[in-house]
Parts: C-alpha cells; structure tokens; sequence
C-alpha cells in the first residue's frame, strides 16, 4: 500500500472512532460537555497567557523608550 492510502484510511479511523465516542447516545452529551469545558478552559489559558506577555512587551517598550529619551538629553545637554 501506498503512504497516502495509510494516511487516508489512518485519518478515517480517527475520525469516526472520534465521532462514535463523542455522538454516543448513553455517553456521548456527557463527554462533549467535558470536552467543550476543556476547551474553554484552554483557551482562557491561552488568552491569558497572550495578555500577559502583550503587557509584558508593552513594559519593556516603555522602560526602552524612557531610556532613549533620557539618553538623547544626556546627548543633546552635553554637545
């Protein structure tokens, strides 16, 4: 068999094993609650984390730009 034709049929099988897991009519509701709320929760994760490191950027940029300033008078006073 070809590579592609393993990918193929490797990808189907995921696919609807995935499917009969979560569409199962005694389990299924249960198990998408809990996957939905893990995927909130994730994403708050990464919403945070992203917000921090914005601010984080936005600190070092303020602390660059004081320094040039006071730097560029330093300059300018001196000559």
């Amino acid at each position: 068999m070809r590579i592609r034709t393993l990918l193929t049929l490797s990808t189907g099988a995921a696919i609807g094993a995935g499917s009969m897991y979560l569409l199962d009519p005694e389990h299924g509701p249960q198990r998408r609650r809990e996957a939905r709320a893990y995927a909130l929760a994730q994403a708050r994760e990464g919403s945070v984390r992203a917000a921090l490191d914005a601010k984080r950027r936005a600190e070092g940029l303020a602390v660059a730009a004081v320094a040039g300033y006071h730097e560029a008078r330093v300059a300018d006073a001196a000559g």
